[in-house]
Order: C-alpha cells, then sequence, then structure tokens
C-alpha cells in the first residue's frame, strides 16, 4: 500500500514507551481493548495472560497467567479488572496481585468488555443475554433475554451503564435500556430494519460502542444507520444511512465515525448532518474505531499505523507507526494520553507536543 504524506500540523506525536505485553490476539477476532486507570494500565493476550503496568513509565507491577481463552476487553475500577472468555466465564482478578476474586459461569460466549458500576458487572453474551452480577460476589442479579437471528456477527457491542439504566446494542438491530434493579426493559428501539432477501444482507447487527453525552444516546450498527436518541425515552432525534461495526466517539457538538468501507467521517451531533468526510483511508485496509486524542481524531489500520485527523476538517494531519500486524482494539486515551495495543501485543503510549519539540521514537 502506498505511504502516507503528513499535513503540517501543530503537533506531533510522541511515544512515551513501549513494552511487549502478551502474545496479543492470536488469529482470533478478538477486541483485546486495554483498561486504563488514574495509575496503572491492564492489557490481555488470547493465552490467558494479564499485565499490570505503569501508566507513567510502563514498567510492570504485576502478570498472572489465568489460563483463560480471554476473549473480551478488560475493565478496571473498584480494585478490581474483570474480563470474559470464549467458553463464558466472567472472571474478577484483584487489581493489587492479580489474583482471582470470583468466577462466574454466564453460559455463553462472551467478546464485548463489560460495564461496572458501583453494584453491578454488566456482561452480554455473543447468543443475545444481558446479565447482570452482583460487583462484589459475581453472583447472577438478572437476565434479560432478546431474539437473536440465524446468522450475526461476531460482534463486541458493549453495555453502558448510566444513572438506574443499562443501555445494551442487540444483534437483532435494536438498543435496550434496562432497569439496573431488575432488568426489565424501560424502552427499546429499532436503529435500522434488516432488509435483502439473503441472511447476509439482513445482518443489522449493533456490534460496537453506545456513546452518551447530555441527554443523547448516540448508536451505530452494520448496514444500516447512525442514530442520536433521546436518553430517557428512546425516541429518535435523528437517523441516517451508515454501517460500521466499529466504536465511535462523540465530542465537541460533532459525532465521529469510521464505516466499514474504510471512510472516517463526522456528523453534526445536533442534525445528523455531514461536516466532512476522509475517504484517504479507505484503501488501508479495515480501521478499528475512533478516539478524541487532543482535539484530533485517531483511528488505526491494518498495518498498524495509527492516524490523527483534525477534529474540525477532517484533514490528515500526523501517522506514526505502531505494530506492523495490526491493531489488538481500538486505542483508548486517558488524561491525554493515547495507549495502543497491537494484535501481537505490542503495547504503547503516545502523547502530542508543540511541534517544535524533539520527538524521540
Amino acid at each position: 500500500m502506498p505511504e502516507l504524506e503528513d499535513e503540517r500540523a501543530e503537533h506531533r506525536v510522541q511515544r512515551l514507551w513501549a513494552r511487549d505485553s502478551g502474545a496479543g490476539i492470536g488469529k482470533g477476532f478478538l477486541h483485546l481493548a486495554p483498561a486504563v486507570t488514574s495509575e496503572r494500565i491492564y492489557a490481555a493476550d488470547h493465552r490467558g495472560r494479564v499485565h499490570a503496568r505503569e501508566r507513567d513509565s510502563g514498567s510492570r507491577i504485576w502478570r498472572k497467567s489465568t489460563g483463560d481463552r480471554i476473549a473480551t476487553g478488560l475493565y478496571a475500577g473498584f480494585s478490581m479488572v474483570v474480563y470474559g472468555t470464549r467458553e463464558g466465564e466472567a472472571v474478577a482478578l484483584d487489581t493489587g496481585d492479580g489474583s482471582q476474586l470470583w468466577r462466574t459461569s454466564l453460559g455463553g460466549e462472551l467478546l464485548a468488555a463489560p460495564a461496572v458500576n458501583e453494584q453491578l458487572v454488566v456482561f452480554q453474551t455473543l447468543d443475545g443475554r444481558v446479565v447482570a452480577l452482583e460487583r462484589d460476589t459475581g453472583e447472577r442479579h438478572w437476565t434479560f433475554d432478546s431474539s437473536v437471528p440465524i446468522l450475526i456477527l461476531r460482534g463486541t457491542g458493549e453495555p453502558l451503564i448510566a444513572g438506574n439504566r443499562v443501555y445494551a446494542g442487540l444483534a437483532n438491530g435494536k438498543v435496550v435500556a434496562l432497569d439496573t434493579a431488575s432488568g426489565a426493559p424501560v424502552w427499546e428501539r429499532r436503529v435500522s430494519e434488516p432488509t435483502g432477501r439473503s441472511e447476509l444482507e439482513r445482518l443489522v447487527d449493533v456490534t460496537n460502542n453506545l456513546v452518551l453525552e447530555g441527554s443523547a444516546l448516540y448508536v451505530a450498527n452494520y448496514q444500516g444507520n447512525a442514530m442520536r436518541l433521546e436518553r430517557h425515552s428512546g425516541g429518535p432525534l435523528w437517523n441516517r444511512p451508515m454501517s460500521t461495526h466499529a466504536p465511535v466517539a462523540a465530542d465537541g457538538g460533532r459525532l465521529y465515525v469510521a464505516d466499514n468501507d474504510g471512510n472516517v467521517w463526522a456528523l453534526d451531533s445536533r442534525s445528523g448532518n455531514d461536516l466532512w468526510r476522509q475517504d484517504a483511508l479507505s484503501d488501508r485496509g479495515g480501521l478499528t474505531g475512533v478516539v478524541v486524542h487532543g482535539g484530533y481524531v485517531v483511528t488505526a489500520d491494518s498495518e498498524g499505523y495509527l492516524h490523527w485527523l483534525d477534529g474540525e476538517t477532517g484533514h490528515l494531519v500526523m501517522r506514526h507507526p505502531h505494530q506492523p500486524q495490526g491493531m489488538a482494539a481500538t486505542p483508548v486515551v486517558r488524561d491525554g494520553v493515547l495507549y495502543a495495543l497491537g494484535s501481537r501485543g505490542w503495547l504503547a503510549a503516545y502523547e502530542l507536543r508543540e511541534r517544535d519539540d524533539q520527538v524521540t521514537r
């Protein structure tokens, strides 16, 4: 593939540190996103090894060989690291030393990272269930079942907890809001209707994240729409045709989406109208989802390059090689630092510096 030419930017990308953090995702379709807290970053590989590292230096604090076939991104908080396995087990480790706190069988394969609050750990299973567990014990609190089409994507749609609601995107093309206490549905909304004659053409899975900003809930699905909903009622505020299975991001009145054709879009959050579309990455292989980093929109391609786009114009202004074999997940941003995990386990932290600063790589 041809190299990309950088345009003039106010910043440069500086790599703060890089470490080998295991075997990555192997040959499976996994989304092993690391979890970042105020002081540490946690990363896992498909062989079941979990690493805890210092955020500032990347120095390893502990490594735990769990023996699990870890298949989800991690959650870290409340003194625990939580993940799911291909065998459908939810597992919580102690952040202090990696020792196991609890393990619960959910009976269905897990591919999506959980959502966690003060009381609950919520997982989505590949067979269409949303399961809430007691955070401290792992005991099952409630289960919500949904219908699953004959053919589905091996999706990584993550639930979202906000207030007294759990929001989840489903393989049948719907979004549902559930009561945190009981799991009872408060509302549900179809993002798009299945169309076409074949099962493949009728795929409309919501396989990515949901984004909550104020009273608005943003969702996008495969072969369907990007949509803004009113979070309390589920009422649609706008929708527009869009196909994606990758994580989206919202910032500064914009919804950012990397579609399945390799285009990156900025949509006006009030109307859904296009603000810009960048197609320069359409020949770089499948893109990860997008994140916002210092006012830039960041995505990564199948060759392992990270790309920074101007959030205002969509111009491609910076790029940086991470790992040639691609990425294990969409990058994660916290406190102005971007963390990227390669498909073969290369974990690194990146910061934006003024262009005149000395760059080290």
